[in-house]
């Protein structure tokens, strides 16, 4: 499994915006201009508000306190998104936190923000994993997808297609994980 990082966050967001154009707002954001995204952002305005939302389109706006919202993003000049178009279309490798926060906002890339993203479980790249079945194919599964063995995780089932592992997290929750080899 791949450590979350900064670095991997923008990756990752990259990959969706290139994946999708945009996803919901590919009508917006397929061929991005300056003017597309100050619009984009005012149809959503309304629209996406999650629980961070609205800290990620005040660090990058910086609304003053009180002000109608929509009509400040319609006052913000149009450079303002310039390094994000340019970030899009492939003409800069990077772009600032805020930039990059925006992206994530209008392509609705979750977990959002870097701080969330940072603290989720890494997802399993979707691939064919081939194990060897044999007496280190538990140890290489643990290296592999750095499992930590704890005193209250145990093998209680294997055989030469499957390991049924048993982990209690604290005394109410117990998780019965399946893998097969």
């Amino acid at each position: 499994m791949k450590r979350k990082t900064s670095v991997t966050y923008r990756d990752e967001i990259l990959q969706k915006y290139k994946r999708e154009k945009g996803g919901e707002m590919s009508c917006y954001l397929l061929e991005p201009t300056r003017k597309q995204i100050k619009e984009a952002c005012m149809w959503l305005l309304s629209r996406r508000n999650e629980k961070y939302d609205q800290g990620i389109l005040n660090r990058f706006f910086k609304f003053k306190e009180g002000e109608n919202r929509l009509f400040a993003i319609e006052r913000v000049k149009g450079d303002k998104f310039k390094p994000i178009v340019n970030f899009l279309t492939g003409e800069t490798k990077s772009t600032t936190p805020a930039n990059l926060e925006l992206i994530a906002w209008l392509i609705d890339f979750k977990p959002r923000p870097l701080s969330i993203y940072l603290r989720s479980i890494p997802k399993i790249e979707e691939e064919n994993v081939i194990l060897n079945v044999g007496s280190d194919s538990l140890r290489s599964l643990k290296e592999e997808f750095e499992i930590v063995e704890t005193p209250e995780t145990k093998v209680i089932q294997r055989n030469e297609k499957s390991i049924t592992i048993i982990s209690q997290i604290n005394p109410s929750l117990k998780i019965t994980t399946i893998v097969s080899l």
